[in-house]
């Protein structure tokens, strides 16, 4: 695998104490030709390209990988993660403070050592920085495997800490200290909720205006067909429209997707994987999503694609977390408490994950389940109560499905995320539950927005779906690859049950369960942690879950 930071740098640094022979080890596994944007004795930062910079007076700093483009300079961290969706750090005669975005959708990890926080965009680095030994952090698993990615502050290992929105560390006075602040968007209650028109002018406004190739990643949802239909009126306009399958065996979002490009009169390039692209892909998805998402094994043929685009993609990701309806937004308001109104939601949220007897070992799965639940709990407890808590519980969620479009598309390619932008999720946080009953809110945004292609198939339509074709993922040979990296593994499967256990030997069998979506989930969920498990096993204390 190989990342080219293009469009996004590769950044990593210390702050606090920091030693010099262990940012040494951070740099020797970190990508070559950084370089040295600032040292004193309190922090040290290398990129491998310049960050953008700010200051404020005695104030200064410099962020990284912002979402929000376009918006005047910061003049703190605060508003450097709220209002650029940024990772940063700061000098302050008050301390250096290393802080992310307020949606905690960057990968910023870190890692303490001695008197130091060593921080980098990438996990690698920070497993090398010293020879002790590592530890799974399960509750992180439990999450990968029921909500699809890690939540909080949690990474697969237990010693590596992902930055969760809105928060910072301060070093000062050879101490290192814990920040954070609730951003505007929470307080924005829903009295005067942004009409869908108002809602649509919004997303339009965070949209870039850019003379040039333009090009949009359209599926066969929402949320693509309204930003493709806002960029193609604007007279300096020269989009291109890309599709590819999804594996799910309908390729329903390149049926779809054609209707809607050939009616808004845009160019349309389809990017049709291999039959057995997915065995081919998936070992360099996972390293680049640093194995923290199930999401997108069947993208990197498009993403290559984009790679090679002369102008930047616009992605719809976040889209449908802040504005579709969903099976807990009816039920949450009617919670008798907070603890069941979080109960509600994740039970939601985590109704793919298969709990069958045969597919797990005894107690597995349930121990998962509180592990994950408690996670959640704990993640959402500072918004309990709030109108719109389902919808943050979504872009918790999220993170994963961010990693692909950051580590996919985002450090060759140029994206535009109008979504991931500070006024869309305020407006979008003030519409009433209510209001979204069966998409009625995001149903009349798409006929304000969309007229022209708001009433073609979608892949969001209820009703009968045609019968799946093959999916490249069930291939036999993927399959094998599957049970392959489950069987090299003795601690990966005592956690699978005998029907899983049996389909590892059985090629009939495999095949027979790929049938099913619930113990194909698994497969993979396993294949993964074996893969991790090899890769870094002479750093791992491995201990069983309990």
């Amino acid at each position: 695998m190989s990342i080219s930071y293009r469009a996004r740098p590769y950044v990593c640094g210390a702050i606090g104490k920091w030693d010099a022979r262990v940012v040494e080890r951070l740099l020797a596994a970190s990508p070559r030709d950084l370089d040295e944007v600032h040292r004193s004795p309190s922090a040290v930062l290398w990129s491998s390209g310049e960050p953008e910079s700010w200051s404020d007076g005695s104030r200064s700093g410099y962020l990284w990988w912002p979402a929000a483009g376009g918006l005047p300079q910061p003049r703190s961290w605060q508003e450097s993660s709220e209002r650029r969706l940024a990772a940063g750090l700061v000098l302050d005669p008050d301390g250096v403070v290393l802080h992310t975005d307020a949606l905690g959708l960057n990968e910023l990890d870190v890692r303490r050592v001695g008197d130091a926080l060593y921080f980098s965009v990438r996990q690698d680095p920070l497993v090398e920085l010293d020879g002790s030994p590592l530890h799974v952090d399960w509750p992180a698993w439990a999450s990968l495997l029921m909500m699809t990615t890690p939540i909080g502050d949690q990474t697969l290992f237990s010693e590596i800490k992902h930055l969760e929105p809105a928060t910072a560390w301060r070093a000062a006075g050879g101490r290192l200290e814990r920040l954070g602040f609730e951003p505007s968007w929470l307080a924005a209650e829903p009295d005067r909720p942004p009409s869908p028109e108002e809602m649509v002018e919004l997303v339009a406004a965070a949209i870039p205006r850019r003379a040039g190739p333009v090009a949009i990643g359209l599926s066969g949802g929402w949320d693509s067909r309204l930003l493709a239909s806002l960029v193609s009126r604007r007279p300096e306009s020269r989009l291109t429209a890309w599709t590819t399958s999804t594996d799910d065996g309908l390729d329903l979002d390149i049926t779809c997707a054609s209707a809607v490009a050939e009616t808004l009169g845009l160019p349309h390039h389809l990017v049709t994987p291999g039959p057995e692209s997915w065995l081919e892909e998936h070992g360099e998805v996972r390293l680049r999503t640093q194995y923290q998402t199930l999401h997108h094994g069947w993208a990197m043929p498009y993403a290559r694609a984009v790679h090679g685009l002369r102008g930047p993609l616009i992605d719809g990701c976040l889209g449908d977390a802040l504005l579709r309806s969903r099976g807990d937004h009816a039920e949450v308001p009617l919670a008798a408490s907070h603890e069941q109104a979080r109960k509600i939601s994740w039970d939601v949220m985590t109704g793919h994950a298969p709990r069958h007897e045969q597919i797990w070992a005894p107690g597995v799965v349930d121990v998962l389940a509180d592990l994950s639940l408690s996670a959640f709990h704990q993640v959402m407890r500072p918004v309990e109560g709030h109108h719109a808590m389902p919808v943050l519980a979504r872009l918790v969620s999220h993170r994963g499905v961010f990693a692909s479009a950051a580590w996919l598309l985002g450090p060759e390619a140029e994206v535009w995320l109008p979504f991931v932008h500070p006024d869309v999720i305020a407006g979008s946080l003030r519409v009433p539950l209510a209001e979204r009953k069966d998409h009625a809110y995001y149903l009349a945004m798409l006929a304000h927005g969309a007229g022209e292609v708001a009433a073609l198939p979608s892949t969001n339509d209820p009703g009968a779906k045609p019968e799946a074709g093959p999916r490249r993922t069930t291939s036999p040979a993927a399959l094998a690859s599957l049970a392959g990296d489950i069987a090299g593994s003795e601690e990966v499967r005592a956690l699978l049950g005998p029907r899983l256990l049996a389909a590892l030997g059985d090629p009939e069998l495999r095949a027979r369960q790929a049938r099913w979506t619930g113990p194909l989930y698994v497969l993979q969920w396993a294949s993964m942690l074996a893969r991790w498990q090899a890769r870094y096993r002479s750093r791992l204390a491995w201990e069983p879950l309990t």
